[in-house]
């Protein structure tokens, strides 16, 4: 690992372990299986509802994870539940190849939302905490393009791996996430190596303390809430819509799921570095609008034009993540940002368990999946306003 680890700076090298672990609990552990569900349904493995549930358990997970982070800071070291997070994820996905039933499906991605929940705060925070000034947009975009590069490689796979079935598509995401498997605790051994006195050591995250919130934090907690909201169509019905109410065939809706992977790797760079340039609030503010105009179009006037449009634009959604983390970090000056993000976290937490059981239950028992997808949209707007209504940002202080 020392060897490996010579000369890349600490700051690059956890942006990577991020992205590796992102990769792995929110690109595969989380959006791998929209693709899958037409599969799961017309195989008979899951009904209609089951899928749906299925998806919210991992949304209601993320909530308890985000609880736990202040029980395992006061427990073990950051790095060290970071490494064990990665494992577990790792086994999760490889378990969620067992066709056991719905139950197990349910603990399965139920674990994952755990995960993932614990990696995205303690990755998160060290990361912007190690960003140098005006790289903090740079830093947050590399760490979240794992959510997409996850989303593409196992959407590119899916047609030829679900044409072999089921199984053999869990199992290609789990081979990828052996990789990121591989990577994160490369990325995550980084303090470990950090031990000569010319280089500077990863600032790591430690329990949070209770400090009262200014107006820009609480804003970002709530838009971060309804930008969860938003996203919940697109994790859950986004292929289904597209091959059982438009008729589309799997193949057709697998390579929407890759462009909307192209959309997440291109997107958040794009988005992070524009943020650095621009502002991150004014940057914010542009992210919410795009999205909500891309969960609406293709509803009100689906065409293949406003369904690949929707593909890219929606797939872009982990740059708002960037961006969002960065101006978080902003918001708290030359502090650690980690209790205001969990807080955000929970948020999201909060806004998946409601969004992700409620919109399931609308769909359930309406069957419109146009009435679901306008208030993902109506979510992202609400956001966009919270964002004009951001202070300036601050500058970048010297770490």
């Amino acid at each position: 690992m020392t060897a490996l680890g010579a000369g890349v700076p600490v700051w690059v090298r956890t942006a990577i372990g991020a992205q590796a672990t992102l990769l792995v609990g929110m690109g595969l552990g989380r959006f791998s299986y929209s693709p899958m569900v037409p599969a799961l349904i017309q195989s008979g493995s899951l009904t209609p509802a089951e899928a749906g549930y299925v998806g919210a358990a991992n949304l209601g997970g993320y909530l308890v994870g985000g609880l736990a982070v202040p029980w395992l800071l006061h427990r073990a070291d950051a790095f060290a539940i970071l490494r064990s997070c990665l494992i577990l994820s790792f086994i999760a996905l490889c378990a969620s190849a067992l066709p056991a039933g719905f139950l197990w499906l349910i603990a399965c991605r139920g674990l994952l939302g755990i995960t993932v929940a614990v990696m995205m705060i303690l990755a998160i925070a060290t990361v912007t905490a190690n960003a140098p000034p005006g790289r903090l947009g740079q830093a947050a975009g590399i760490a979240f393009t794992g959510v997409g590069l996850g989303i593409f490689i196992s959407a590119a796979g899916l047609p030829f791996l679900l044409d072999r079935g089921l199984v053999w598509a869990w199992i290609g995401a789990a081979v990828i996430g052996a990789v990121g498997l591989v990577l994160g605790l490369w990325g995550w051994s980084a303090r470990l190596d950090a031990t000569r006195p010319v280089s500077v050591g990863a600032k790591t995250p430690s329990a949070p303390r209770s400090r009262r919130m200014n107006p820009d934090a609480i804003r970002l907690v709530i838009a971060q809430g309804l930008f969860s909201v938003g996203l919940v169509p697109h994790s859950i019905y986004w292929v289904d819509y597209l091959v059982r109410d438009l008729n589309w065939s799997m193949a057709e809706g697998s390579m929407q799921w890759t462009l909307f992977g192209i959309g997440a790797v291109v997107g958040t760079v794009a988005w992070g570095r524009l943020a650095d340039r621009i502002g991150f609030s004014h940057a914010l503010a542009a992210v919410f609008a795009s999205l909500a105009l891309g969960i609406a179009l293709p509803l009100i006037a689906p065409s293949p034009a406003t369904v690949i449009f929707s593909s890219l634009v929606v797939g872009a959604q982990p740059g708002l993540s960037a961006v969002i983390a960065g101006r978080a970090q902003q918001a708290m000056g030359s502090g650690s940002m980690l209790g205001l993000w969990r807080w955000m976290v929970l948020s999201v937490g909060t806004g998946q368990m409601v969004g992700g059981y409620g919109l399931v239950a609308l769909f359930n028992g309406r069957g419109s999946y146009l009435e679901v997808f306008l208030i993902g949209s109506a979510a992202m707007l609400g956001g966009g306003v919270l964002a004009l209504g951001l202070g300036r940002d601050r500058p970048p202080s010297s770490r």
